[in-house]
């Protein structure tokens, strides 16, 4: 590659602004506060916007280089004012007095957060550490820009003086000014590298006022190797579109800024529901990269929310209905949690009425799953009803229906999908709480296992629904189950399902509600 052949001649150093040099403009001190990739918080965005509502004109303005800008502060001598100067401190913005014009990093925008060739993000703050820590770059202009393309090839056409284009497989090359390809290297070998080609510049830059800015403006290329681009090298790509970022491993939202102006309505607006530490990444497109927040829509509705005061309403309410239709005197007293839970499951009161409990039901159920008995169940709705956390020991929550054995079973045996399931389990049912709260087949089904001699279970929950032999199936199991000796639990009639069942094996599982 050639380097320019009619490089730019400079008559005077940059005048680039920044804290510790202000631009005097004609509304005032105009500051620049550098951002490592775009990357800042919205408390930093939120306390850079007091210190513009205080002492500037009131916004924050974003630049094409990723960076910050606040206008119109207060000079003296043209210097600004030593409270202000400490205010901008107070951010975090301004890490390094010595260093802070010469901090220009540009990494693409969405570096860690959706596709791109690797993270760049940790090798662009290597980069800053190092920047800061090297007396000798101070002294680099403060237009010297650092360009780091993920691979994905945003950046790969801006101007850069020294920067990198991530490679596939950990690597990356490095790169000097617009016409200029070094080595491909590891990427945790890519600052040294990036390093050495910024101390080339200063040491192949002529002294004085006319001293060149950029690596494009020296009259000779950098004394380092120069290759051509790697075939990895991506073309250059647009900006990405506004709206949600697709695959990112966050929610995250590209949003514009109006001619690149965060006024206190717009930074309130789009920094709303953020906390102080949520991310945010300034692009070069002068807009912004945010964690998508879901918000509230504006209530309408004169409704209680209070979930916890709904819980404990709820089952008063439950009571206070029960008794005043009679109560639950004909049940055992421990089984007086269960069918109020399966109330609240349902939203049924008169369900109590039908509700049939042996008389150690609770107690064998209990005393089973305190054991680590696992919980069989004849649908995925009633497992995923299980609340987890109520189990005492971490019990299994079993569900055969996915099996891929199933549906040949029931084809040969001519059954349903949920009955043949439950002899996939057959293994371990011995000792189970059982809960039934879909077929009526599978019920039926259990039982005809049993019958066959199967161990039994140490308790079981039917309450299957359904018009075509639902209340027959649990009829039957009434009956078997007396005669055998398995404590049960089951509901006349038709009702049944799968919210009703698993509100029983909740409560069945802890006695506190």
């Amino acid at each position: 590659m050639t380097p320019l052949s009619s490089p730019t001649t400079r008559s005077r150093r940059d005048l680039c602004p920044g804290v510790s040099r202000p631009w005097p403009a004609d509304d005032g001190g105009l500051v620049r506060l550098r951002l490592i990739g775009g990357r800042t918080t919205a408390g930093t965005l939120r306390a850079l916007a007091a210190v513009a509502a205080s002492d500037g004109d009131g916004d924050v303005h974003l630049t094409r280089r990723a960076n910050l800008q606040l206008r119109a502060l207060p000079l003296v001598d043209g210097a600004l004012r030593a409270d202000v100067v400490d205010a901008v401190e107070a951010t975090g913005l301004l890490p390094s007095r010595r260093h802070e014009l010469v901090r220009n990093v540009m990494v693409s925008p969405l570096s860690g957060i959706a596709g791109g060739e690797a993270d760049l993000q940790p090798v662009a703050a290597e980069l800053d550490a190092a920047i800061c820590a090297d007396p000798a770059l101070a002294d680099l202009s403060a237009r010297f820009l650092f360009v780091l393309d993920d691979g994905r090839g945003d950046l790969v056409d801006r101007s850069v003086d020294v920067g990198l284009v991530a490679l596939p497989g950990g690597l990356a090359q490095v790169r000097w000014g617009t016409a200029w390809w070094g080595a491909v290297v590891p990427l945790d070998e890519a600052v040294p590298a990036m390093l050495s080609a910024a101390h080339a510049f200063l040491d192949v830059r002529p002294d004085g006022p006319d001293a060149p800015w950029h690596v494009d403006e020296l009259s000779e290329p950098l004394p380092l190797p120069s290759l051509e681009p790697d075939r990895h090298v991506p073309a250059p790509s647009a900006p990405a579109p506004y709206g949600v970022v697709p695959g990112a491993a966050a929610p995250t939202r590209h949003v514009p800024v109006p001619d690149g102006v965060l006024t206190p309505a717009l930074l309130n607006d789009l920094l709303g529901g953020l906390d102080e530490h949520a991310p945010v990444v300034v692009t070069p497109w002068r807009s912004l990269l945010l964690p998508e927040v879901l918000r509230r829509p504006t209530p309408r509705y004169d409704y209680v929310d209070d979930g916890p005061a709904i819980y404990v309403d709820s089952f008063a309410t439950i009571r206070s209905e029960l008794h005043a239709a009679g109560g639950l005197g004909h049940l055992p007293a421990d089984a007086e949690k269960v069918v109020v839970r399966m109330v609240h499951g349902t939203g049924q009161v008169d369900l109590a009425a039908d509700v049939v409990v042996h008389p150690d039901l609770v107690g064998a159920a209990r005393a089973a799953l305190r054991a680590g008995a696992p919980i069989i169940t004849d649908a995925h709705m009633v497992a995923s009803g299980v609340t987890r956390a109520r189990l005492p020991a971490a019990n299994d929550v079993l569900c055969a229906l996915r099996d891929p054995r199933v549906p040949p079973l029931a084809k040969a045996w001519g059954t349903t999908r949920s009955a043949a399931a439950l002899s996939l389990l057959a293994d371990r049912i011995g000792g189970s709480v059982v809960a039934i709260g879909n077929a009526p087949t599978a019920l039926f089904h259990l039982l005809e296992m049993l019958a066959d001699g199967a161990e039994p279970p140490a308790a079981i929950v039917g309450c299957p629904v359904g018009f075509i032999g639902a209340a027959e199936s649990k009829e039957a199991l009434a009956a078997y189950a007396e005669e055998a000796g398995i404590p049960f639990l089951t509901v006349h009639g038709r009702r049944g399902g799968s919210a009703m069942t698993a509100s029983a094996i909740n409560a069945l599982a802890q006695e506190r509600e």
